[in-house]
């Protein structure tokens, strides 16, 4: 399944560790995920450009979110997906039927669409304190594959883009 390879990965993950994320976040998550995440659990991609082939610049995936290990002092911390979901939705940054996998090189983030298995990349620095939630929230997405699985083989190497 290695479509790509992940360096400075976290502790390898079991499928009991998968089960506690998905009982944190509410939601079941979809098998290729699951596991892309049994094989890397988390960190930085040999192939770490997104590029749409549209309007949008490429953008670089800075690194992959991990699982926390079960058992795991600071399961908590934004750096672990569970750890991250709940800062960033009980803060209203994201809305809950997205979770965070990754960032970029802003720490902005790429986003699993919990109900419709979508990845979209989801800008938090565009915040507008005048405006709503739901108007922060609509305005942040940008949609970019029709699943986790078309993302991860979607991604490339620098050289195979134009930056």
């Amino acid at each position: 399944m290695t479509l790509i390879k992940l360096s400075k990965s976290e502790p390898t993950v079991c499928m009991s560790d998968l089960e506690l994320l998905e009982s944190d976040i509410g939601h079941p998550l979809p098998e290729f995920f699951k596991d892309f995440y049994l094989e890397q659990n988390g960190g930085v991609s040999d192939k770490d450009w997104w590029d749409s082939g549209d309007e949008y610049e490429p953008i670089r995936v800075k690194k992959f979110k991990s699982v926390a290990v079960s058992g795991v002092d600071d399961a908590a911390d934004t750096r672990f997906l569970g750890g991250c979901y709940v800062a960033m939705t009980s803060k209203a940054v994201i809305p809950q039927t997205l979770l965070p996998f990754a960032i970029d090189d802003g720490g902005n983030f790429f986003c699993l669409d919990l109900t419709e298995g979508n990845v979209c990349f989801y800008a938090t620095d565009s915040f507008d304190p005048a405006s709503s939630f739901t108007a922060n929230h609509a305005k942040a997405y940008r949609w970019l594959a029709s699943s986790f699985e078309i993302f991860v083989k979607g991604l490339k190497d620098e050289s195979e883009i134009d930056i």
